[in-house]
């Protein structure tokens, strides 16, 4: 299948452009495109401007609300709950990172939760927002249910996703955890089908419990390593909806049903370093720890041991010189999203311009 090589700024610029056009003020639209792009550049196409159809599906049906006013409903120094309003989790997300990330300067820890609030795009660019330079930054989110503990025939909680960040000095600028608690998010099956790619064993089960790679049998996700991934999409409900007084992933509605909120839930972590010890000796022990995690003996083969997020960020770095890659059927959705909404074929012209 034929792919294309596109600018990370262009298709930016052109998701701003969508979005704006959809209705969103222009922070707000940027918000989103830094949000879906971020995700592409890093390699997590799941996460990425494939999430831009049904995020506009979701607007114009009603399910994702323009007028939010995301309110602070509780607060104290060190906390604070937003009320989403089914408003839109990209949204709710940057004033969620603004507000934690000001309480952890001032008192050195924070955690804000959000409730009532639609899908928040790849956890790990909160993360890493959170963290800059000087702190450690954690999100997580529950969603609609799509595991079971295992052997469990029917969906009760979601694949809950969650990241950790922190930055180890300059040579390591992003290290990061991040991951469903799934062994792999339904959106990426679906990039693997639209790409044509076979989905893997070990990803999905049928709607009778058994193992699947079809997408057309899907029933529900396999949480990773089976009971332990299980627990931990437990501890997301916990720091994201039981703290905010969300609503529990069983009652989470569908993030594709356009007219209807997902209602899901948010919990936005910020820990100053400096709170524990000096910054920059910080820095110094995380910068040795990860370059003796790179001198470990590996395999024939494997090139060398790999610290966490690192994949991603050589991604980036080469997404950024060279061009993300959009499969055919992407770039083509994307044009037709654009030309539905009045936006030039010459300002799209991008998208197909080099094959990749």
């Amino acid at each position: 299948m034929k792919s294309y090589k596109v600018s990370a700024a262009e298709l930016k610029n052109f998701t701003k452009t969508v979005f704006e056009k959809t209705g969103l003020q222009e922070s707000d639209a940027q918000a989103i495109a830094e949000l879906l792009v971020h995700a592409d550049v890093r390699g997590v196409s799941s996460h990425g401007v494939i999430r831009m159809k049904p995020y506009i599906e979701k607007i114009n049906g009603g399910g994702a609300s323009l007028k939010s006013t995301y309110p602070v409903v509780q607060e104290t120094a060190n906390t604070a709950v937003i009320d989403a309003e089914g408003g839109l989790g990209a949204v709710a997300g940057e004033k969620a990172v603004k507000i934690a990330r000001e309480k952890a300067k001032n008192s050195l820890i924070s955690i804000v939760s959000v409730k009532n609030s639609n899908h928040f795009g790849m956890a790990g660019h909160w993360a890493m927002k959170l963290a800059g330079e000087d702190c450690i930054g954690f999100a997580c989110s529950n969603t609609d249910p799509s595991m079971a503990p295992p052997g469990v025939t029917i969906p009760f909680i979601g694949n809950n996703p969650f990241s950790f960040a922190f930055a180890a000095g300059e040579k390591y600028p992003e290290v990061c955890v991040d991951m469903a608690t799934s062994a792999a998010a339904f959106g990426k099956a679906k990039a693997y089908a639209l790409a044509g790619k076979p989905i893997p064993e070990g990803w999905l089960l049928d709607k009778q419990g058994n193992p699947t790679t079809e997408l057309s049998e899907y029933g529900m996700l396999v949480p990773m390593a089976e009971h332990k991934g299980f627990g931990v999409a437990f501890i997301v409900e916990l720091f994201a909806t039981l703290l905010s007084g969300g609503v529990l992933s069983p009652n989470v509605n569908d993030q594709d049903l356009p007219a209807t909120p997902e209602l899901s839930s948010q919990s936005f972590g910020c820990i100053n370093i400096r709170a524990f010890r000096e910054l920059s000796q910080f820095h110094k022990d995380a910068q040795e720890y990860i370059e003796d995690i790179k001198a470990l003996p590996v395999k024939e083969g494997v090139g060398s041991a790999k610290y966490p997020g690192e994949i991603e960020y050589t991604n980036k770095q080469r997404s950024l010189e060279h061009g993300i890659i959009l499969p055919e059927a992407l770039a083509e959705q994307l044009a037709e999203t654009g030309r539905s909404l009045g936006i030039q074929m010459a300002e799209m012209a991008f998208l197909t311009a080099e094959e990749a």
